[in-house]
């Protein structure tokens, strides 16, 4: 018969065995299912972490706060997950240089709060700042809708600390904002889906915060007009910190965020944030009102501060819950006409709702649709590939089902730059412990 203490121990030993199988099971991915996860709170902790899974022949899957991990092909092994959201430490903000250093674990969100403190900003967004982190933003490249006036995370990267596969501690670049380019190792892990090394800090160059921004929304019954208008801005005498071209049933609920109602069932939404100094902004206001009531909008309406956050944060989750995403990169024309195309192709059309979301400023659509099953959005996925792959650029599939990434790279096909890649990922990782698979080319 067992004794008291025994029970308790045994009691305990279950409740640790149920907390790890929660763990795994809230970090399985594509399906897989870790057999155990690893919490490092420290650099040294990563290391030992990262050693010990190498030793063991073991592969292992970076997780932050898990908004993009869904981004990436099915991986070829996945045995432990290394989960950095409490990789967090303090943050070294040197408000004179502009410049910050961060872990890995830390919210995008909390982050530009510290900063926000000191009026300085990070030069780049992220969806869902909240939950996303350093690490897995810049391990993703993660799109933001700055990127028409500030460009992409890997634009203001200046250096990073990065734990390659054995536990080795590696750096890059540094606090010092310079303006000489070389080959450096921190741009090479920005945007690498984490299979050269396990980001463990990085550091930003920095923006002020501006006095005042401003969102204007417009929407339109012709898809033409909203787009003469958007350019005009794009090419005007100021560019906006965003301009959105949004159509499909997203273009309807963005205008409903932002407490607005749009009349028709076809709706194209322009969206516009301007950003400086107060009497900047309000003349940039004036000047995209004057040209939205010139170009004849159904509608148009200059939105508060919470309008502002519901409208953008609703273009935002227009991606997160779609059945299918796919985001595509050229020039903007190129990506307009892409949309059109993919929106007007009669076999999408009858697979479900179907949106475009064009960055006009940085040349990128992002197509959502929202078929009725797993088969359709198969069938809509291998079309829009098939459009995309006509056109000079490329494609990220960002959202979809496990067998579209069965089926195909989600990622357009790099050319002969799959060969340096490779050379590339075994250097770093030769034992392809990191993120197997998961990257272009399946690397």
């Amino acid at each position: 018969m067992e004794t008291a203490n025994a029970q308790h121990a045994s009691a305990a030993r279950s409740r640790d065995e149920g907390r790890r199988f929660r763990s795994a099971v809230s970090h399985s991915l594509d399906g897989f299912t870790p057999t155990s996860v690893e919490n490092p709170e420290t650099l040294e902790g990563l290391s030992n972490s990262l050693a010990k899974i190498h030793g063991a022949s073991l592969s292992a899957v970076p997780w932050g706060g898990g908004t993009r991990i869904g981004v990436g092909n099915v991986p070829s092994g996945y045995d432990v997950a290394i989960d950095l959201s409490s990789f967090t430490g303090e943050i070294e903000h040197e408000p004179g240089d502009m410049t910050v250093i961060a872990n890995a674990g830390v919210t995008i969100g909390r982050l530009n709060n510290v900063l926000a403190a000191e009026g300085q900003r990070l030069a780049f967004e992220v969806g869902n700042p909240a939950n996303a982190t350093v690490g897995g933003s810049v391990a993703s490249n993660a799109p933001g809708h700055r990127q028409s006036s500030t460009g992409g995370i890997r634009d203001w990267v200046i250096g990073m600390q990065t734990v390659l596969a054995d536990g080795t501690v590696t750096k890059s670049g540094g606090r010092v904002v310079k303006n000489v380019q070389g080959y450096e190792m921190h741009r090479l892990n920005t945007g690498a889906f984490g299979t050269l090394g396990v980001i463990s800090q990085v550091a930003f160059k920095l923006l002020p915060l501006p006095a005042e921004q401003q969102t204007i929304i417009a929407w339109f019954d012709e898809h033409d007009t909203a787009r003469e208008v958007g350019m005009r801005f794009v090419n005007g005498l100021f560019m906006p910190e965003a301009i959105t071209l949004v159509s499909g049933p997203a273009a309807n609920k963005v205008i409903s965020a932002s407490g607005e109602s749009a009349p028709a069932e076809r709706t194209y939404a322009l969206m516009a944030r301007v950003g400086g100094g107060i009497r900047a902004v309000e003349r940039q206001v004036n000047e995209v009102v004057g040209a939205i009531g010139a170009q004849g909008a159904i509608g148009y309406a200059v939105l508060s501060d919470d309008a502002t956050a519901h409208a953008w944060n609703e273009l935002d989750g227009v991606v997160y819950t779609a059945g299918l995403a796919v985001r595509f990169i050229s020039r903007t024309s190129v990506a307009l006409n892409a949309a059109l195309d993919i929106e007007s192709h009669p076999a999408i059309i009858d697979a479900g709702s179907v949106s475009s979301i064009v960055d006009l400023g940085f040349g990128s659509s992002t197509i959502t649709a929202t078929p009725p099953d797993d088969e359709t959005v198969l069938r809509v996925a291998r079309i829009i590939r098939e459009k995309l792959s006509e056109k000079p650029g490329s494609y990220v599939i960002e959202k979809c089902p496990l067998n579209v990434k069965q089926d195909m790279d989600v990622f357009s096909d790099v050319g002969s730059s799959i060969d340096l890649m490779r050379r590339i990922k075994a250097e770093y990782d030769p034992t392809n412990t990191l993120n197997p698979g998961r990257f272009a080319g399946k690397i």
